[in-house]
């Protein structure tokens, strides 16, 4: 994982501002473009809320030492903003909203518990005497 800071790395910092910014912005084009809402303040600030936890509990796990979870996350958040810009794109019954911030949040969760299995995993193999990925 070498594209991966190291723990304790100021690189930490920059994923999390591009993280950040790369969230807020795709949950903005789903949003307002893709749905084609009217672009309200309120709704655009709770997205970037929305993207500024997601992504500092990313970049904190990364700079505590919990790679695997932080990398989790991230992918997690990616593929959950893909699949909530295609179940958009679909069937507009007036629920697509809803639906797809549902699909985000879901995916979204399943990489923070993939990444928490991963590192306990990582966890037991350092206890047993194996080496870690």
């Amino acid at each position: 994982m070498r594209v991966i800071p190291v723990s304790r790395s100021k690189q930490w910092f920059a994923w999390f501002a591009a993280s950040w910014l790369v969230t807020t912005l795709l949950l903005w084009l789903v949003r307002f473009t893709v749905l084609g809402q009217s672009w309200t303040g309120v709704h655009a600030f709770r997205f970037c809320l929305i993207a500024l936890v997601v992504s500092a509990v990313a970049a904190l796990s990364g700079w505590l030492g919990a790679r695997w979870l932080a990398l989790s996350i991230q992918a997690g958040n990616l593929i959950g903003l893909l699949c909530m810009a295609l179940v958009v794109s679909r069937d507009r019954t007036g629920w697509e909203d809803l639906a797809s911030l549902l699909v985000y949040m879901e995916l979204l969760a399943l990489g923070l518990a993939v990444g928490l299995l991963l590192e306990l995993l990582g966890f037991i193999m350092t206890k047993t005497g194996h080496k870690r990925p």
